[in-house]
């Protein structure tokens, strides 16, 4: 087409042609409005960034590079509003779209990915919480085995045992695409499609962000769901809540490791969550998410929903093994808050002799138990920190200690809540 025109057009027209091709050429510029979601007021302020790539000169060396990065910003006015246009050069980078980001003091920065020339888009965004719930990628499914496997979000792992699974599946079928998850009883599930959330223009982790609790009480023991998009609400049956991205384009695998079950799935999903570990049904998604401590959320879920907790008297075994795994002695005892215990260690035939003194417990500012002691050796003394223990863990106390020869013996000390309170007291045979 140039070529015909320097044929029938004079030079000077050309001239007067150029800028007007080069505008017809032009992508046409990205605009729109930022708010926030919950309220729908516009978000000033906000920085609205698009990048491309494509050809260019390299920054450092000057030479000609296919990847060279190509930015473009505007700021939204007093009404959310914003118009970016597309950068770089049309002849080195085309023109096609970019990837847009949002970023707002005090708000959450979206990532909302391609958009087109010309695209007129409705950005909502949400105010930073001050609170950091833990989350992850939950996975259930089926082994290599046939066996099943659902989630615990206490124990932030898979497991075999649905009885400690907070969430496991019924159905996981391809043709016609159907997946049916259930929890055990005492817990429930809601479903929220994408599409009832009224989420205009989708960003990275969209599916968690905007929901904030179920509209209604999550009840149902099962929930089927299609190739629908949106998010599960789940009760777990110690009365904690958690919501998963049901992303059906992404969650599947057939096949492939799975992580804390040391197998091989046959089928397997994966599911972005959110988790409280302690009282409340309020999930505000609040980017990076925390990993679950599993101690830590054993003893929240302990916790009444309503009312004080129960911050007197516990009772725990210890169990004490060597180097080499083997157990020396397992005893126990009962603390009451704050006042310490002297125990002489039970074990027989041991290389070195210990005794524990000031084993102490005291409740933290989320009431939870931490204990603390300190193990005497015969030429050592060790002191530890204050550690969470719970009922569904053992927590590990690791001790270096020194007999009369002063030869080095590691000593592994392992302290769990003794489940209802009862049993005798004192040193008990090995198991």
């Amino acid at each position: 087409m140039n070529r015909i025109l320097r044929y029938l057009l004079p030079a000077g027209v050309l001239a007067l042609l150029a800028p007007l091709t080069l505008w017809w050429m032009l992508p046409a510029p990205v605009t729109g409005k930022l708010v926030e979601y919950h309220e729908e007021t516009p978000v000033a302020g906000a920085t609205i960034t698009i990048r491309r790539q494509g050809w260019g000169r390299s920054d450092h060396h000057g030479q000609l590079i296919w990847d060279k990065g190509y930015v473009a910003t505007a700021t939204t006015d007093a009404e959310g509003h914003f118009r970016v246009p597309m950068p770089g050069p049309v002849w080195l980078v085309g023109s096609g779209g970019g990837r847009l980001t949002a970023e707002a003091e005090g708000f959450h920065t979206l990532n909302v990915g391609y958009v087109a020339p010309g695209a007129k888009l409705h950005l909502q965004t949400v105010a930073n919480h001050p609170e950091r719930l833990p989350g992850g990628t939950a996975v259930l499914g089926w082994d290599e085995a046939s066996e099943s496997f659902g989630w615990s979000f206490i124990d932030h792992a898979p497991t075999r045992d649905l009885a400690l699974a907070d969430l496991y599946p019924l159905k996981l079928s391809r043709k016609p695409f159907e997946v049916i998850l259930a929890v055990p009883d005492g817990g429930g599930l809601h479903f929220v499609t994408a599409e009832a959330q009224e989420v205009t223009t989708p960003s990275e982790d969209y599916l968690l962000r905007y929901l904030d609790a179920s509209p209604e009480p999550p009840t149902a023991e099962r929930l089927s769901l299609s190739d629908t998009p949106g998010t599960i609400f789940l009760r777990t049956a110690q009365g904690r809540h958690a919501k998963l991205a049901w992303e059906p384009s992404t969650v599947m695998s057939m096949s492939g490791s799975v992580p804390g079950l040391e197998a091989s799935s046959q089928q397997m999903l994966s599911l972005r969550f959110l988790y409280r570990p302690g009282p409340g049904y309020m999930l505000p998604f609040q980017p990076p998410l925390l990993r679950v401590d599993p101690v830590r959320a054993a003893l929240f879920a302990t916790l009444p929903e309503e009312g004080p907790p129960e911050t007197g008297p516990r009772n725990y075994r210890l169990v004490v093994t060597d180097g080499a795994g083997r157990e020396l002695e397992r005893q126990h005892f009962e603390l009451a808050p704050g006042i310490p215990l002297n125990l002489r260690t039970c074990a027989e035939g041991a290389p070195v002799v210990w005794r524990f003194e000031a084993l102490r417990l005291e409740y933290d500012e989320d009431d939870l138990p931490r204990l603390a002691m300190t193990l005497k050796a015969e030429r050592s003394v060790h002191h530890t920190v204050p550690q969470l223990v719970g009922p569904r863990h053992d927590t590990l106390f690791e001790v270096r200690a020194f007999d009369t020869n002063y030869r080095g013996h590691d000593l592994q000390v392992r302290i769990r809540e003794f489940p209802g309170g009862t049993g005798p007291t004192g040193c008990v045979a090995p198991p």
